[in-house]
Parts: C-alpha cells; structure tokens; sequence
C-alpha cells in the first residue's frame, strides 16, 4: 500500500498524525490552497467566468487572496485536517482486526475518514459559504474593504443573523450531503493514489518511490477523483447559499439545471481538479513526511 496508509498500530499515534495533519492543511490553505477554492466555489455559485471571479477575489489584495481564512478558514482548515488525520489512523486500526485485505481495510478507513471529517466540518463550512458569499456581494458593490478585526465580527453577525431567523437547525444545512460528499472525497482518494503508485511500480520495475514520485502521485491521486465527486461537490455551494434566502434549494437547483443544462455539474471542475490534488498532496504526502520526522526525533 502506499505511504498514506497506516500499516501497524505502533507506528501511529492518533493526536499527532491529527495534530500534523491539522497543520499540513493550514499551510496548504495560506500557499495558495484557499484562494483555488474560493475561486472554485465561486464558480460553482455564480457560474461567472474565472478572470471575473479572480479579479474580484484580489481587488483587495493580500486580503482578498486569503479572504475567509480569519475565523472560519482557519478553523475549518484545523478541524478537517485534524478529524482525518486522527481518524484515519484510527480506523487503519480498526479495519485491520476485522478485514484481512489490508487494502481493502486501508480504503474503508478511506471512506470513514471522510465521513467523519463531514460531520464536524458541515457547520463550519457553512458558516464560510455565507461569508465569503457575503464578503463577494459586498466588493462587488464597491464597499471598502474591511480590516481582520472587522471581517471577524461580520463574519459572526451574519452567522449569528442565520441562527436567530432559521433555528439552530441552519447549521445542519446540507449536512447528509456533506458527509456522504466526505466520505466519496476521501475513499476515492486514498483509492486512486493507491492504484497510480501500483501502476508506477509495475510500469518502473521498482518497488521503492522516491518522494518527488510519491508527491506527484499524491497529487495526481487527489485530481483523478474529482471525476467521480464533482457532481456532489457542485451541489453543495448552492445548497447552502440558497437556503440564505427564502427560494427553496429545489427551486433553485431547478433554475440552475434548465439554465445551464448538464453542465451545471461540472461548473468550476477546472479549479476543483487543481485544488484537490493540491490539497490532497499537503494532507497525505506532507503530513506524512512531517509526522515521520517527529515522530522518530
């Protein structure tokens, strides 16, 4: 199996693979990462094209290219990282003592990860779709940008505006489909980067991977299963803007369905791709190698 996969009990330690993996995705997100799926989801919502969307993204700067990391960006980038570290090599565990095939015991863990990581991450996304949603409006308008203190209290207004008309229930929204996405995410994932590097060894003759290969596949992995979960990656963005508004989400997936035809599920694919192989190398390939550091210091 490849180097994501957790092979012996004591070679991990559940609050440090979380803890490491928490922060590999928290330097994925300020590299570069954060801005791809801003843009994506973007996309996604407004169908607008891409030079459009950068340039209202970076109208303001450094701000703008980070825009919704501080609150909801950070900690949604710490608690999926750290849920799928954690939980992922706590379920190599489990699987191992039940299933025989240790690569089918790997991509279960796979898929449980994923899922878990959905749970805990549903609220908190929403809570960043909104904002960034609301963040977007605004530039549009032509309203100055705000400062890091500022951005905080509004981002806490309009979650706290959200709760206070829709219910506590508000943060749910969208929640089935985020962990059945997750899981689809992280199953397909560990899938794919398992079955390129088979197919690099068997092509090379070579068992052995050096790191430039294992990050490239990691890589590689991530953007290959962007085909099979884009079209629930594309639902989500509009589930959860939609229900900002009194329009039910059937309606609005309607209207966006007989305006853009099919490819309404294949809106930001291009920006998806990229950032999923992106975010993917930092949250298996980078965390792996960083835990594998300190953990043998």
């Amino acid at each position: 199996m490849s180097s994501v996969t957790v092979k012996t009990t004591e070679d991990v330690k559940v609050g440090l693979k979380a803890l490491v993996t928490g922060a590999s995705v928290i330097l994925e997100m300020t590299t570069g990462g954060l801005f791809m799926e801003n843009v994506k989801m973007e996309k996604q919502r407004t169908s607008e094209p891409y030079p459009f969307i950068c340039r209202n993204i970076l109208s303001q700067g450094i701000r703008g290219f980070e825009a919704g990391l501080w609150p909801w960006g950070f900690i949604l980038g710490l608690v999926k990282g750290s849920v799928l570290g954690g939980s992922k090599a706590y379920f190599d565990t489990v699987y191992r003592d039940f299933v025989t095939d240790k690569k089918k015991a790997a991509l279960a863990a796979g898929f449980s990860a994923g899922a878990i990581q959905g749970l805990f991450m549903s609220p908190i996304l929403l809570a960043r779709t909104r904002v960034n949603q609301s963040i977007s409006e605004r530039a549009i308008s032509g309203v100055r940008a705000m400062s890091v203190w500022e951005e905080m209290k509004f981002s806490q207004s309009i979650l706290y505006e959200g709760v206070k008309r829709d219910g506590i229930k508000m943060l749910a929204t969208g929640m089935p489909t985020c962990v059945f996405k997750r899981s689809m995410d992280w199953g397909t994932r560990f899938f794919f980067i398992d079955w390129i590097r088979k197919s690099v060894k068997d092509y090379s003759g070579n068992d052995q991977m050096s790191n430039a290969q294992q990050l490239l596949t990691s890589f590689a992995g991530g953007a290959a299963s962007v085909t099979v979960t884009m079209p629930i990656d594309r639902l989500m963005p509009v589930i959860q803007a939609a229900t900002k508004g009194s329009i039910p989400v059937t309606r609005v997936l309607m209207d966006k369905f007989r305006k853009e035809g099919v490819s309404t599920f294949q809106r930001g694919w291009t920006m998806r791709t990229l950032h999923t192989g992106y975010h993917t190398m930092f949250a298996t390939f980078v965390s792996d190698k960083i835990y594998k550091i300190i953990n043998e210091s």
